[in-house]
């Protein structure tokens, strides 16, 4: 991996997660299992560094700073700082936040069909769209360079892969991002490790 390389991490599982609920800005820890996942990509990391200077950068959430220092501590670097940056925050789903698809379904069918139409666009009550989160994410890319280890969250990682190497604004909201491995993304590729 030469020049500028983003290592895209999804923080950890958590019990908002496991239920299907829309997490958006809510401040929801990762769980046992959301920590064994950043251990994981911790124990990675390194082999990823190599002897080049990072800059690493998260989210403001709490789920997010955790994992990050989950996975600094288990990368052999508990004493690296980070920065974050509210940027980073994950889309919010505004009013949807803490309710299930299929709650929302059953309250309101035709905001569900109209997003599952469009999720790119689809801006959900008092929320914003992944198109929103997008030029957000374009933003602040434009004071980044070099290597960068980013935790942040599904949403982010769709836009960043929507940016950085194109993935169609259709497919981009659909992308199965793990919490449990790390998107490197390059030279316009990305590869899942």
């Amino acid at each position: 991996m030469t020049g500028d390389v983003i290592l895209l991490l999804r923080h950890g599982l958590t019990d908002w997660n496991v239920e299907g609920r829309f997490q958006g800005v809510r401040e929801i820890p990762i769980n046992a299992i959301g920590r064994r996942q950043a251990a994981r990509n911790g124990r990675v990391l390194p082999s990823l560094l190599a002897d080049h200077e990072w800059k690493f950068v998260a989210s403001p959430l709490g789920r997010a700073m955790e994992t990050m220092q989950i996975v600094l501590k288990n990368a052999g670097r508990a004493d690296q700082p980070f920065t974050t940056d509210p940027a980073l925050r994950e889309v919010s789903f505004g009013d949807w936040e803490a309710h299930t698809i299929r709650e929302l379904k059953e309250e309101h069918p035709e905001a569900v069909a109209t997003r599952k139409a469009d999720k790119w666009n689809f801006v959900p009550p008092a929320g914003e769209s992944y198109a929103m989160l997008a030029e957000r994410f374009a933003e602040w890319m434009k004071g980044q360079s070099g290597r960068t280890v980013l935790v942040a969250h599904g949403g982010i990682t769709r836009v960043a892969l929507h940016h950085l190497i194109g993935l169609p604004a259709a497919s981009a909201p659909q992308f199965y991002v793990p919490h449990d491995r790390i998107i490197a993304v390059f030279e316009g590729k990305a590869m899942m490790i």
